[in-house]
């Protein structure tokens, strides 16, 4: 990932195994089982980085500010910002890793580790047993 400019360079994490057997990053899968896990900042930002790599799969580079303001948070460069935050949770959570010089962006998302689903509200553990079950 850049660090001299306010630019990020994001390209496609391409991951067979995940992908196999994985959900979209724009699933309903996701949004119900990776939020909770991830925080709404970087859910957006990762279903974001999805949609503009649909229109340049080979990856893209954007002004980091512009990126925080379209999903509505400051675009500051210190490491507290909500857009930091969420940059950091993506890697943190393994939706994202630095490749050389850019950010390597999951299109596909694993199935929620089982440690994650024991820490959330019962209706979703509940839920997300149903889901499992419904796709064996």
């Amino acid at each position: 990932m850049e660090t001299d400019t306010r630019r990020i360079a994001i390209v496609p994490w391409r991951d067979p195994t995940v992908e196999l057997i994985g959900h979209p990053v724009r699933s309903d899968y996701v949004e119900w089982f990776w939020l909770p896990v991830l925080g709404p900042s970087a859910t957006w930002l990762l279903r974001r980085f999805d949609a503009w790599l649909e229109h340049t799969p080979d990856g893209f580079s954007m002004d980091s500010f512009d990126i925080a303001r379209s999903l509505g948070v400051a675009g500051r460069d210190d490491v507290g910002s909500t857009f930091a935050r969420a940059l950091h949770r993506l890697q943190m959570f393994g939706a994202a890793q630095p490749a050389g010089a850019s950010l390597a962006v999951r299109r596909v998302m694993p199935p929620v580790a089982a440690h994650h689903v024991a820490r959330m509200p019962s209706f979703l553990r509940a839920y997300h047993a149903e889901w499992i079950a419904a796709a064996a």
